[in-house]
């Protein structure tokens, strides 16, 4: 997979902060709800290991419907948007809100679709679940690579009416995809404005899928 290593030296690196121990812990939810986050979790991970086995017959278009799919189903998408802008994010009109969430869930499916091209026995394994601050959980994974290093993926979960939704995920334990994107976000922004953000954003989708 194209660029695991490079975000995994990112984490060795010191990359953004995300999860720590020191991090405050709400009480735990009731019976039941560590279960069901990890349910949400175990499922995502069945569409993405489905897609890998079958990466080159579907190709990256299909690779990228399925994981339009798998984010939908298991993922906050208009929440990430949201705290991916930070306070810019006040500053959008309805219109301009839509688009840039639109446009996140088009640039989430195809970032999954590049990264994770193909299959080579690799198996997702679930560790431990707990509570985690503001009401959320965190449930951590490791992708299992019998050719190349493992990765952890911890994710952060939510909930959102009656199911739980990821809302993070953080490499390696360490770097936050949220805080990443927004550091990386914001940048744009405060040197070129929001519109060119979005430029940014439709150019990188297609690169994606030509890759």
């Amino acid at each position: 997979m194209k660029h695991l290593a490079l975000l995994c030296t990112l984490a060795a690196l010191g990359g953004a902060a995300g999860d720590s121990a020191a991090e405050p812990v709400d009480a735990p939810g009731r019976p039941g709800e560590a279960a069901a986050a990890r349910m949400v979790v175990e499922s995502f991970h069945s569409a993405l290991l489905a897609s890998m086995k079958e990466a080159s017959v579907l190709g990256f278009q299909g690779r990228y419907e399925r994981m339009l799919a798998a984010l939908d189903e298991s993922f906050d998408l208009p929440f990430m948007a949201r705290t991916t802008l930070g306070t810019m994010w006040q500053e959008l009109n309805e219109g301009q809100r839509a688009d840039f969430m639109a446009l996140s869930r088009r640039l989430s499916a195809s970032r999954y679709a590049d990264n994770f091209d193909g299959y080579d026995d690799q198996r997702f394994e679930t560790h431990t679940e707990r509570p985690a601050a503001r009401g959320t959980f965190i449930v951590k994974t490791e992708l299992v690579q019998p050719k190349d290093r493992n990765v952890r993926f911890d994710y952060r979960l939510r909930k959102l009416g009656d199911r739980w939704r990821i809302i993070d995920i953080l490499l390696d334990g360490q770097i936050s995809e949220l805080v990443l994107w927004r550091g990386q976000y914001r940048s744009v922004i405060e040197r070129e404005g929001f519109e060119q953000l979005v430029e940014t954003l439709e150019k990188r989708i297609e690169e994606l899928s030509q890759e």
